[in-house]
């Protein structure tokens, strides 16, 4: 097994740990433990803050050591892992000195016991008696060790295993101890274990310089040099076994429990003394758009990327270009987005009101490499890849960072090299790339991509003392003698000069002087999708938390009500049955799963008799059975009153398991509700059934836009919306929407695009603009299972706006299977303009086979569909989607049919971007909503699919295998029970 190299990756010590997990619940009995000699021992049963009460005022500081036995095991599984390592560097040590240094930090590991330390949060008696939830019971066997008073000293890691001791100095960095020991200018990387246990890493060197927090006394640092690479990589595992040994040595001769032989060794430890002179605190890189809202200076790209989840939203104007950008970061080595550009000396050809014209593309920008001490950050990269390909270009650009500066150096392609200062390199390759071709087609493009003439580009970025404020310098390799629609620009010189200035996080102000004669002004605003939350005050307070059960139910209809108004489900049954509570509840689907089960476990406890152990959620979507949950009453109580070790919170979890097929059909809910419900007032014991409301209505604005249109950029629609449904039986279900439009700038809209195909997209204009009371939809649906993986619905009627007809759909998908399959067939035919309950004659059959497939990685997931689309033609559609932890998703499809580019129109075929936006993430309040945004370049025939509502992978979603784990961010806040070996959790 090879350890990896320094860097923002995930440890394989962390699946090899993993591999310990089936022992870590042994008995204490059989794991072994070398407490300090002077860990004193606990009562059992007494809480944390009762021993601090009981001991000196000093054992409350950040260096106390909670012990458990039951940890011992995957800690000494951490030591054998890095002595094997260091065995093997010892091997392969290239001097005698270099292996007797290695075999020295050998022996010093050896030394160092595997001390069950599970860190804690605040350790001040009071404040855990007030917070129950951060104050551990303590169990027989554990222990609590008490540093010596008062820590002073900061312990750096020689390579060879041995102690350099530095007194601690408040306002120095991690800088100046490397330095105090010989050490400075030597690393890439440090990592710090302050003394309660957290471990961080940061960059030291010029290329990789970051704040960091300051080394508190007592605190470890491990910082091997950058020609050391075998040592190096097991550093993240080196820190967090030093973590859990507790503060660092404070003297001398003092050493860390059980390090006997380490502190015999004259030699072993050293005194360090800081440098006079304090070392500044680095500051991280200071990235920002250019003007095409990629990552770069001005006109030219870096190959520096975001962080994932970074989106931008972008406007930069210079004459005669206007450019609104927007930009994705789906993961760290990927950028992509799309853009409009208008030109504003040139006319949109197909407008009726004299706008300028607008270009549509989409950018992609890839790292291929990432930078290191030596090798800089390397980036592959495409602007105008999917849209009519007047600005498209390729690039290959290398980016370096020395402290504040950062230098980029490119090659550029198509529009960015057309000032040819260079030979195309690719003419090795032959001939073929001498030239470029023009066309507008993204097939002829494709023929044309590193072809024609290259320049060099490049440039340098320079982060001032002041903060906000970044200046560029950029050489572009762009003459603008070859500018679209023969509209060439003057360029007096080729160096382009310009600032960024922060006014916040989220807000850039940009400006330049380009070309040698032109000004360019620019503001982005950017945010991370990742990292969005937002706290609830406005939520409904969940029942107040006791251990104990209630005395007294207030009757399971009052309950169902309480779980509803927390959680905006439908509770269709409360049934329970010897010890077990079972809840029926639909109309589940959302984002934030597990924050909702929590709130109805919260109600549950409040209302349930103390005969109830357990809670087991029955959920079904639409009458179809989809997932069950069952929950450890004790076990959750446990986890709210006290702080858990991690062995004993990996055992609490909410179990996941098949539904049973039979459900209570609506016949013995009709005859049994009104029963039921009475009995369940006043009989603890006695099933409670929902009365089923048959029809449902509901009242709300509407919005419609398109964008980028040759009559005019934004053409909108306000209106009201009714939407109602009629359930006949909970599988059966007649649903619709009326449709008011109040106020509109359709008044602009005349054009329709020209097409060769079925027009069954490119009437949009006929069809929004036709009557202002319309009918969207009006669909009855069926839906049923056929054992507990296979789904299947048929439905029939105004299926969407423009389509009417029947269909059916089959699903296969196991529960928390990474893989689903589906078939739906649709006989399809085309409605009046007018929405209403007319038809017009163009039939057609469509339908697909679709593949779902959730990767596992990175949060991405992939759909492919096979099959015939509403024009008739016939091809495939593939889609990617990345799903953020925070429920955040961002999408990409492309569908490619039969038809050809000269036959689809402008686009060549059908693609787009989506994202969806749950707004859990954005409001005070929770809701189960999102909201949805798609974005394709061009609207037209070719590969357009139907789009109809009640997909069986939507309603059967649940049984996704990461229903239940998207939620806010955590705050990071240390807690009391973390697990120092968190690999999940690496900075």
């Amino acid at each position: 097994m090879t350890l990896p190299p320094p860097g923002p990756v995930t440890h394989p010590l962390h699946l090899t740990l993993l591999a310990a997990a089936s022992v870590l619940m042994m008995s204490p009995t059989h794991a072994t433990t070398s407490a300090p000699a002077d860990a004193a021992q606990v009562r059992p049963g007494e809480r944390l803050s009762d021993w601090l009460l009981r001991q000196p005022e000093q054992a409350a500081g950040p260096g106390l050591a909670w012990q458990v036995p039951q940890e011992v095991l995957p800690q000494q599984f951490l030591k054998d892992t890095l002595m094997v390592h260091v065995e093997a560097a010892i091997r392969s040590a290239p001097s005698p000195e270099e292996r007797a240094s290695r075999e020295r930090l050998l022996a010093m590991l050896n030394s160092l016991p595997a001390t069950g330390r599970v860190a804690l949060g605040i350790v001040d008696a009071r404040w855990l008696q007030a917070n129950p939830k951060e104050d551990p019971v303590l169990s027989e066997g554990q222990r609590l060790a008490v540093p010596p008073a008062p820590l002073r000293s900061v312990t750096v890691v020689q390579p060879d295993g041995s102690f350099c001791q530095v007194p601690h100095e408040s306002g120095r960095s991690v800088l100046d101890y490397l330095s105090a020991c010989g050490l400075g200018g030597q690393a890439d990387w440090a990592w710090i274990a302050q003394p309660d246990g957290r471990t961080a890493r940061a960059g030291v060197a010029g290329w990789n310089a970051e704040p960091a927090d300051e080394p508190s006394p007592g605190a470890w640092i491990w910082a091997p040099p950058s020609r050391m690479a075998d040592l190096a990589g097991l550093s993240e595992g080196m820190i967090k076994f030093l973590a859990v040994q507790g503060p660092s040595p404070q003297e001398i001769k003092a050493s860390p429990a059980a390090n006997a032989s380490v502190a015999a060794a004259p030699s072993a430890t050293a005194t360090g003394t800081l440098p006079d002179a304090v070392a500044s605190q680095p500051r991280p890189l200071d990235i920002s758009g250019n003007d095409w809202g990629e990552i770069g200076l001005l006109q030219t790209p870096s190959a520096r990327m975001g962080l994932a989840g970074d989106v931008r939203t972008s406007f930069t104007s210079i004459w005669p270009y206007t450019r609104l950008n927007f930009v994705f970061q789906p993961l760290d080595w990927l950028e992509a987005g799309f853009r409009y550009t208008s030109i504003s000396n040139r006319a949109y050809e197909a407008s009726t009101t004299g706008q300028s014209n607008k270009d549509k593309s989409i950018d992609i920008k890839v790292r291929l490499l990432k930078e290191t001490a030596r090798v800089p950050e390397l980036a592959l990269g495409f602007r105008d890849l999917g849209g009519t390909g007047l600005f498209s270009g390729e690039y290959l650009v290398a980016s370096k960072r020395w402290h504040d500066f950062d230098f980029s150096l490119g090659i550029g392609w198509g529009y960015l090299g057309t000032s040819g200062n260079i030979s195309n390199p690719f003419k090795l390759l032959g001939s073929r790339f001498d030239t470029r071709s023009r066309s507008s087609t993204n097939e002829a493009r494709f023929g044309s991509y590193f072809r024609g003439p290259a320049a060099l580009f490049g440039g340098v970025q320079w982060r001032t003392p002041w903060d906000p404020l970044t200046l560029k310098l950029e050489y572009d390799g762009n003459d603008y003698q070859s500018e679209p629609q023969a509209n060439n620009q003057r360029r007096r010189t080729p160096f382009n000069i310009g600032l960024s200035y922060r006014v916040s996080p989220k807000v850039t102000l940009s400006a330049g002087f380009e070309r040698g004669d032109k000004f360019m002004i620019g503001l982005t605003l950017a945010s991370n999708l990742a990292a969005s939350q937002s706290p609830k005050p406005a939520d409904r307070p969940v029942p107040e938390f006791r251990p104990q059960a209630a005395e007294r139910s207030p009757g399971w209809a009052a309950t169902a009500a309480e779980i509803e108004a927390l959680t905006e489900w439908t509770v269709e049954r409360i049934a329970p049955k010897d010890d077990v509570l079972h809840v029926w509840v639909t109309d589940s689907n959302t984002v934030y799963r597990t924050a909702r089960v929590e709130k109805a476990i919260a109600v549950l406890h409040h209302d349930a008799p103390d005969t109830i152990k357990s809670f087991v959620f029955h959920y079904s979507e639409r009458g179809l059975a989809v997932h069950a949950q069952a929950i450890d009453r004790a076990e959750w109580v446990a986890v709210r009153i006290q702080a858990l070790p991690p062995h004993a919170a990996r055992a609490v979890s909410k179990r996941d398991y098949e539904p049973e097929l039979p459900r209570p059909d609506n016949k013995s809910k009709t005859a049994e509700s009104s029963v039921a419900s009475q009995a369940a007032a006043t009989e603890p014991q006695a099933p409670w059934v929902r009365p089923r409301d048959k029809f449902t209505f509901g009242i709300a604005p509407s919005y419609g836009q398109i964008v980028g249109g040759p009559d005019a950029f934004l053409l909108y629609q306000l209106g009201i919306q009714a939407t109602a449904e009629y359930r006949f039986t909970p599988r059966t279900w007649l649903s619709g929407a009326v449709n008011l439009r109040l106020a509109d700038n359709y008044d602009k809209f005349t054009y329709t695009a020209p097409s060769d195909l079925p027009r069954v997209r490119t009437y949009q204009r006929e069809y929004v603009t036709s009557k202002r009371f319309t009918i969207p939809s009006l669909q009855l649906t069926h839906v049923g299972q056929m054992s507990s993986n296979h789904y299947y619905s048929m439905y029939g009627g105004l299926l969407e706006s423009m389509f009417a007809g029947v269909g059916a759909e089959w699903l296969y998908r196991p529960a928390r299977s990474p893989v689903a399959f589906g078939v739906d067939i649709n006989r399809m035919r085309q409605r009046d303009f007018n929405q209403d309950f007319g038809l017009r004659d163009y039939k057609v059959t469509t339908g697909h086979a679709t593949l779902y497939w959730d990767t596992g990685w990175n949060g991405v997931m992939a759909k492919i569909s096979a099959g015939q689309y509403l024009a008739g033609d016939r091809g495939v559609t593939l889609e990617v989607i990345r799903r953020f932890d925070n429920g955040f998703v961002l999408g990409a499809y492309a569908t490619k049919t039969n038809v050809s580019a000269a036959r689809f129109g402008e686009g060549d075929f059908d693609k787009g971007i989506y994202l969806s936006i749950p707004l859990d993430a954005l409001l005070p309040r929770s809701t189960k909503f999102a909201l949805s945004f798609g974005w394709s370049p061009l609207t037209r025939d070719g590969g357009a699919r139907l789009g109809r509502s009640n997909t069986l992978y939507e309603l059967t979603s649940v049984r996704d295998k990461g229903a239940f784990n998207f939620a806010a961010p955590e705050d990071k806040k240390p807690r009391a029970g973390d697990n120092i070996l968190n690999f999940d959790r690496s900075p």
